[in-house]
């Protein structure tokens, strides 16, 4: 239970990090 929710926790942060620059990115070009 605990590895597979450290598991989601890391595939949240990094879809939420790819999120972000992707906006800033998104930003920056327009």
């Amino acid at each position: 239970m605990n590895r597979k929710l450290m598991k989601i926790m890391v595939y949240l942060m990094i879809a939420s990090m790819l999120l972000t620059t992707l906006l800033t990115g998104i930003y920056f070009f327009m």
